[in-house]
């Protein structure tokens, strides 16, 4: 054993490239792997902590809004249905009395929440039993009363609300659809809270999502028709035509879901495929390596092995030296990696978004999962190196057979495969970089530079002297008060035009909304009317009316048209342009959002961000509040797509990094073996570049097939990825090319300054040696 580890340590130290390459290569390949396997534990995990998960179900169609008065109509229908919730979320100020003001996100739930869904009570008990009742998150919790028990203590929602703190509970972990949330009360307060009495009991207001807890032994789903037929019958969703499924989505599978219910956040599994995918890649990349590199020393530990079988070592002893080998390479780079890890940890959640922990997910379970992926790792790395290597004759050595048939072993269908992953990654994640950069660079429409806003947090007769007062603060141009805007879609309205279900967009706006968001209107002739409304130039296609029209039939009561605009996007961009009605506002109209123009003078901007900050906390009751750049905000809308083209902008780099080093290495031993054969063209008058290109065509010829097997491959997946946009860049052959031009120049980098060292050394040292 010591004569063992002794040359093999001295093998190491006299074969620093093939060292470097095979314990750097697998360390960097293991590091990723320890970060998307974590990523993968993450996203795998989501809701599974959830005792009744297996049993909790939320109804939807094709969206996943509901009205109040559903949820206890269902349980009574139902037989199948144990318990249910709704959620509804709102923004909310809240204090205890005389002390600190918070801006919070509230959820209102129904009692049964915390008894259908696991998420951990601290202190309290029978929480939400009264609609006085709220649960605050831990961490809102020392926020305003530090290490005091707040528990029975009265505080304030919006300045006129009185609860009793009931429950603390945990904050919401990462893992689960519903995000953060400050508190919790019951959703009996919401009616009072919005000033909608009849929230409870009103059928028009959808805006719920509902969550079932089926019965054990019991199958909900099957009742899916049965639901639907009721709901043909008695929902008005149904009945006119907005709505026609009913769908029982299981709580696994909200986290994945293209529907946003209220106050979720969701994941995509495309994503998940691709990390998966990308990580099977990459470590793919790095065993070929060291299969590779290892089989193509062979030749140079020839004499090794010769020896070691003419003193007497067996098959399998050779067999378990090489395997032992392997062991300790991929240990070495496993211990590489976890330092690689701890450094690059802050770098990489800080780029991609995430919130990535290697700490918070050692238990257990994922210890042996990632033990059991190293172990198959070094198994398939050093086993075929093992049985091929153990299997040399020595007598092929001695007569030196061995040389022709390692000659070959770094097989051109390895090489190919390198540049195909390597051209694949390049080109997608162009593609991906170029249609985020569409996303964000696209006129929407409507002009936001030097635009902020806020929430607005003033009564509704307020608007007025709000406006007045921040308009007197220097630097500012304009100030628009609205309910909806470009950038949160506004309301959906339904409603049957000419016996057909019609759905628009609405927002209701003040004279200067037109001005600070710069949109042209094209007025009518129409007289102007308090009721008249604007229509975008889809609206008017929609209507099937002519852009002439002085007015419109909405639900029997003619309404002026005062002007149309051209459309403007007030979504993501994934999503088209919908009809859209801008309404006016009125004096006593509730509004949600601020909007100020601020002055082209950069100099002043923080001072008069800082004066508006200052005349808004003193009109609003000082009430904690944010401005918002409306850039900033829109450049939010695209974190997932930016997210995706950074991931695989680091393993296209990752993937280059691997298979240049892998060429580096196998051109280094392959152009020994061809010592003899360079040696013997340079007698015979061939020149330096002759011999480069003679042993760089192969590359170009590999890199062409390359380009040929995954160009379609690419073309096709990023076609189906590019139709989830409604405004996408075009599928560019460009891109392509570039790709395939690129790894062309590395591989050729790679390969040249070694074939170029070979060519300078004079034959006669090589002839002499061979």
């Amino acid at each position: 054993m010591k004569t063992f580890i002794r040359t093999f340590f001295r093998y190491l130290l006299k074969n620093k490239l093939y060292t470097f390459v095979t314990i750097f290569g697998f360390s960097i390949a293991i590091t990723f792997v320890f970060f998307l396997g974590t990523y993968l534990i993450n996203e795998s995990s989501v809701d599974g902590f959830h005792v009744n998960g297996d049993r909790i179900f939320r109804i939807e169609h094709e969206g996943t809004e509901f009205s109040a008065p559903i949820a206890p109509i269902l349980s009574e229908l139902v037989p199948e249905i144990e318990s249910y919730t709704r959620t509804y979320d709102n923004k909310s100020i809240i204090n205890h009395i005389g002390e600190e003001k918070f801006e919070i996100d509230l959820l209102a739930v129904d009692s049964s929440f915390f008894e259908i869904f696991s998420y951990s009570i601290i202190d309290g008990q029978n929480v939400l039993e009264t609609k006085s009742s709220i649960v605050l998150s831990e961490s809102l919790a020392k926020k305003m009363f530090s290490s005091r028990n707040p528990i029975g203590e009265t505080i304030s929602l919006d300045n006129k609300f009185q609860f009793i703190i009931t429950g603390i509970m945990s904050d919401f972990p990462e893992n689960t659809h519903l995000k953060k949330v400050d508190a919790i009360v019951n959703i009996g307060s919401m009616g009072e809270i919005l000033g909608m009495q009849d929230f409870m009991e009103n059928f028009e207001f959808c805006s719920l999502s509902i969550y079932l807890l089926e019965k054990p032994n019991s199958d909900l789903p099957s009742k899916a028709n049965e639901i639907l037929s009721y709901f043909k019958n008695n929902f008005w969703i149904y009945k006119d035509g907005y709505a026609s499924t009913v769908v029982f989505t299981p709580l696994k599978e909200i986290y994945y879901s293209q529907k946003e219910g209220n106050w979720t956040k969701n994941s995509s599994k495309f994503l998940v495929y691709v990390v998966v995918l990308i990580v099977f890649l990459i470590l793919l990349l790095s065993i070929g390596n060291y299969i590779n590199l290892t089989i193509a020393q062979a030749f140079f530990r020839g004499k090794e092995v010769a020896i070691r079988k003419l003193v007497g070592s067996s098959k399998n002893q050779l067999f378990l030296q090489f395997l032992m080998e392997s062991i300790f390479l991929c240990g070495a780079a496993t211990l590489m990696s976890v330092l690689f890890t701890i450094l690059l940890s802050p770098y990489v959640n800080d780029r991609l978004g995430l919130n990535l922990s290697l700490t918070d997910e050692l238990n257990i379970g994922s210890i042996l999962i990632f033990f059991t992926i190293l172990l198959s790792i070094t198994l398939i790395s050093g086993i075929i190196p093992a049985i091929k290597v153990s299997g040399f004759k020595p007598l092929e050595i001695v007569r030196g057979k061995l040389r022709q048939r390692t000659k070959t072993v770094y097989t051109k269908y390895f090489i190919i495969f390198q540049f195909t992953i390597t051209i694949g990654l390049l080109a997608s994640c162009w593609i991906i970089i170029n249609q985020t950069k569409y996303l964000k660079s696209k006129d929407l429409g409507f002009k936001y530079e030097n635009l902020i806003w806020t929430d607005y947090l003033g009564n509704p007769n307020e608007k007025s002297r709000i406006k007045e007062e921040i308009m007197k603060v220097s630097g500012v141009e304009a100030i628009s008060i609205v309910w909806g805007s470009p950038i949160d879609g506004g309301s959906n309205q339904s409603f049957t035009y000419e016996g057909r279900p019609v759905s628009f967009q609405e927002m209701r706006v003040d004279t200067a909304f037109f001005e600070v968001f710069d949109i042209p209107v094209q007025s009518n002739s129409t007289a102007f009317g308090k009721k008249g409304v604007y229509l975008n130039n889809t609206a008017i296609k929609e209507l099937g009316i002519e852009r002439t029209a002085s007015n419109v039939n909405f639900d029997g009561e003619k309404v002026p048209i005062l002007g149309l605009v051209d459309d403007f996007n007030f979504n993501r961009l994934q999503l088209g342009i919908r009809p859209l009605m801008i309404k006016q506002e009125t004096k006593n109209s509730y509004a949600n959002k601020v909007f100020i123009k601020l002055g082209s003078s950069k100099e002043n901007t923080a001072n008069t961000i800082k004066e508006i900050k200052k005349v808004y906390a003193g009109l609003t009751n000082d009430n904690p509040f944010e401005l918002m750049f409306v850039n900033t905000t829109i450049q939010e809308w695209y974190l997932k797509e930016e997210r995706l083209s950074k991931l695989l902008s680091y393993f296209a780099f990752l993937s280059i990094i691997i298979s240049s080093l892998g060429i580096l290495a196998m051109s280094t031993y392959f152009l020994k073996q061809k010592r003899k054969e360079i040696s013997i063209r340079k007698v015979n008058g061939a020149t330096i570049t002759e011999i480069l290109v003679s042993f760089n065509k192969n590359y170009v010829k590999w890199v062409f097939i390359a380009f040929l097997i995954i160009t379609p491959i690419i073309w096709y997946l990023s076609d189906r990825w590019l139709e989830n946009f409604a405004f996408r860049i075009k599928n560019n052959f460009s891109i392509y090319i570039l790709s395939c031009v690129f790894t062309l120049v590395m591989a050729l980098l790679a390969v040249s300054w070694q074939s170029l060292k070979a060519a300078k050394t004079n034959p006669v040292q090589h002839l002499h040696e061979d």
